[in-house]
């Protein structure tokens, strides 16, 4: 994986989310301008990377195998992830309750809405596929583990994992299924996938853009005391607990440089909501999404080179 062409990617995309936030000081943008941008990326854009990953990739035996290892690994990297921080939580004294929410901003990473766009830029269709599983495994830990965590004494309630049925999903099923059972898509629908796909990325980064300058200016530069945790365990820590770890795990390569860039994630977007809906805490959620995302244009470049020293 060459440190440059992530380096290069991650500068483009840095670019874009300062043009965001160009456009979101210079024009009004609404919170219905906001909910479209959201659903043309994750239910039209992101599904579209998806299918032009399994379109434009032999889905051999060795594809498959692929997916179900970095599926299994995204479940049991995040779990470990979880453990790390709420024992690291505890060692800096924090409390209980205050503990768990600080575990969850610090130990899932905006794997879906940024880290699908980046690894399709950097790694081609099948790293946007791959991107995609680790990205599912993370969803079926954010709403079991992570909820349990928020809500603080409640029972965790089956109708929680409804959350898990949503269209990238479909899209990874439909997309493996067809590839599986060697259906050919029509020339149009692999044509209109591919367009579509490269909304992803810069759709992302704008609305990324558009969320920091309106945070900000809301909450200004102003932080929590504490914020140093989430940013510390999120960006440096975890990553590299990871590139420990990676070498003593036979991965192909393009599943480690993967999960590499993966490991390296700001902390994940929908924990404004969730914090909104289960906390009455939802400024922390907010400005450690906003400062781990600044920080992460310049400590990703950081993991990848160190990375390169082991791979």
């Amino acid at each position: 994986m060459e440190t440059a062409v992530v380096a290069t990617a991650i500068t483009v995309m840095g670019l874009m989310v300062a043009l965001g936030v160009f456009l979101s000081y210079k024009v009004h943008i609404t919170t219905e301008t906001k909910q479209l941008l959201v659903v043309v990326v994750l239910n039209i854009a992101v599904p579209s990377v998806i299918l032009n990953g399994v379109f434009n990739t032999d889905v051999s035996d060795q594809l498959l195998r692929q997916v179900g290892i970095i599926f299994g690994l995204s479940i049991i990297f995040h779990l470990g992830a979880i453990v790390f921080a709420l024992l690291f939580a505890k060692i800096a004294g924090f409390r209980s309750t205050f503990a768990k929410r600080m575990t969850v901003l610090a130990a899932l990473g905006n794997t879906g809405f940024i880290g699908i766009p980046l690894c399709a830029t950097i790694f081609g269709p099948t790293g946007g596929l791959l991107a995609a599983i680790f990205d599912a495994g993370l969803d079926f830990v954010i709403f079991t583990v992570g909820l349990y965590l928020l809500q603080s004494g409640r029972s965790f309630r089956l109708k929680q994992l409804k959350s898990l049925i949503n269209l990238p999903l479909a899209a990874v099923i439909i997309g493996i299924s067809s590839a599986f059972l060697e259906l050919e898509p029509p020339a149009v629908i692999r044509q209109l996938v591919e367009l579509l796909s490269g909304l992803a990325a810069p759709l992302a980064m704008l609305y990324t853009g558009i969320l920091l300058q309106q945070l900000l200016r809301r909450t200004g530069f102003r932080v929590y005391p504490q914020i140093w945790f989430p940013l510390t365990v999120r960006l440096l820590a975890i990553p590299a607990l990871t590139l420990t770890i990676l070498p003593f795990i036979p991965l192909e390569e393009m599943t480690r440089n993967v999960v590499i860039v993966l490991s390296g994630m700001p902390t994940f977007m929908l924990a404004a909501i969730l914090f909104t809906r289960y906390t009455d805490d939802e400024d922390s959620a907010v400005m450690t999404i906003s400062f781990s995302t600044i920080l992460s244009m310049g400590t990703i470049p950081l993991v990848v080179y160190a990375a390169s020293f082991l791979f």
